[in-house]
């Protein structure tokens, strides 16, 4: 029985490649190197490492100089989320379903032009887009269906946390230890480009509302992130036209303690999800 089941899949499958059809895996399917076990998508360069679990989780490393990630604490998560704007303003925020997450493709440590689709719940479905090119990395995305999310807007759009930049320093009050900390954000730096071309520095060590106007202006359309523990490197992040990216955090702090960006895409504009948030470390 076995047998006849496993032929008659074969033959399923040649059928849908005759016509011209790719098979879709059910669930993600997974790398079966060592260091990417769990992993649907596993890139590699000598400064970031970059995964999508076969859950959809992905996340964004900086690696030092032996091609290791720096501080595990230091990975920066990267979120594909679709999302549902109440009528009183609240956002409601709906998580991925795992076990509905399909690909035409196979698990690959060299992604290019990878179509992930799936459901949130809500059963509201989304495709999500992944490429690398020449150690730059593109993702995008696009809602398919409404599902039952249908009182409400709803948008797809994807979201980095950065963490905490300085995740082992404390200095309990010694001034000594305080000293050597400023020293060191003493380069760090956040560059913002606005999409109206307006550069901004904004500082990273005094408190501040990350969602203010004041910082995110019109809409950033690219950003550059350096901290001292990112091992003299920089991470370079751009929006594509017709979408943006915006800053926030859950309370007024220091964005060297943690904050978000949000990249958004203006979905009049761009209905076939062509726009991209891509980003480099330097």
């Amino acid at each position: 029985m076995f047998a006849r089941n496993q032929k008659l899949g074969l033959v399923v499958t040649g059928l849908l490649g005759f016509a011209g059809i790719s098979p879709l895996f059910a669930e993600l399917p997974g790398l079966s190197e060592k260091e990417w076990l769990g992993h649907f998508v596993g890139f590699q360069n000598k400064k970031v490492r970059f995964g999508i679990t076969t859950q959809g989780k992905a996340t964004i490393k900086i690696l030092g100089e032996d091609s290791e990630p720096l501080n595990q604490r230091l990975a920066i998560p990267v979120e594909f989320l679709v999302e549902e704007v109440m009528p009183d303003g609240k956002i409601t925020a709906k998580s991925i379903k795992p076990e509905t997450l399909e690909s035409a493709q196979p698990a690959t440590n060299k992604p290019e032009n990878m179509v992930i689709r799936g459901k949130v719940t809500g059963d509201a479905s989304f495709e999500a887009f992944v490429n690398e090119d020449r150690g730059v990395i593109s993702l995008g995305g696009r809602l398919l269906d409404r599902g039952n999310l249908t009182r409400n807007p709803v948008r797809f759009l994807l979201r980095l946390k950065f963490p905490n930049a300085y995740p082992s320093a404390k200095t309990d009050g010694d001034k000594d230890k305080e000293k050597e900390l400023k020293d060191k954000m003493k380069n760090d730096r956040l560059q913002l480009t606005w999409s109206d071309g307006k550069r901004v520095k904004q500082a990273v060590d005094k408190a501040v509302d990350a969602g203010s106007q004041e910082i995110n202006g019109p809409g950033i359309a690219a950003m550059q992130v350096e901290f001292t523990t990112y091992d003299e490197k920089k991470l370079e992040i751009i929006a594509s036209e017709n979408s943006s990216m915006r800053l926030s955090n859950t309370q007024s702090a220091p964005l060297n303690e943690g904050f978000m960006l949000t990249w958004m895409v203006d979905p009049a504009k761009d209905p076939e999800g062509k726009a991209r948030l891509s980003f480099e470390v330097k």
